[in-house]
């Protein structure tokens, strides 16, 4: 009796400490890495990282943007068409490319989020990944984009500083 109760007590801790441990898989809608949570949002209550015009490395590729603790922030690479005119163009290209993304060095399954449209004044419709980081607390997240679009290979690094308000 006291080796079956033994038993159970081990059992029970190695489950409670490997539910403590951190994710390693994909992240997928809904997960968390810290304090940040990484979801979907619609176009009207969500910011897009490339509309932000934030400071620009180009020798790294990399933006570095800040807002505001709350803000729901699109870390998402845009792909656009060549004829703005020409919807066929963008899902030929979108359709085509490839495109590898991780947040905090975790990969995302990118097609769990989907995609989401936005109309740029210069470009027309540009489609990225629906990949949301929201924060309720002040810090730091990097999302790390790599692919191919129309044959011309792309990297881009988006840091998103969450700040107090």
């Amino acid at each position: 009796m006291k080796r079956l109760a033994v038993g159970r007590l081990v059992g029970i801790c190695v489950v409670a400490l490997g539910a403590c441990a951190p994710a390693t898989g994909p992240i997928n809608p809904g997960d968390k890495i810290g304090g940040f949570l990484i979801t979907t949002g619609d176009s009207e209550d969500i910011v897009f990282v490339t509309k932000l015009h934030c400071p620009f490395d180009n020798s790294t590729n990399t933006e570095s943007c800040e807002q505001p603790v709350g803000t729901k922030v699109n870390v998402g690479v845009g792909v656009y068409g060549d004829d703005p005119s020409n919807k066929a163009s963008l899902d030929r290209l979108w359709s085509e490319q490839t495109h590898e993304m991780t947040i905090e060095g975790r990969p995302v399954n990118l097609q769990a989020f989907g995609s989401i449209d936005f109309v740029h004044p210069a470009v027309g419709t540009v489609r990225v990944w629906n990949v949301v980081i929201v924060s309720d607390k002040p810090g730091t997240v990097t999302a790390r984009s790599a692919g191919a679009v129309g044959g011309d290979p792309f990297e881009h690094t988006a840091i998103v500083k969450f700040t107090a308000p």
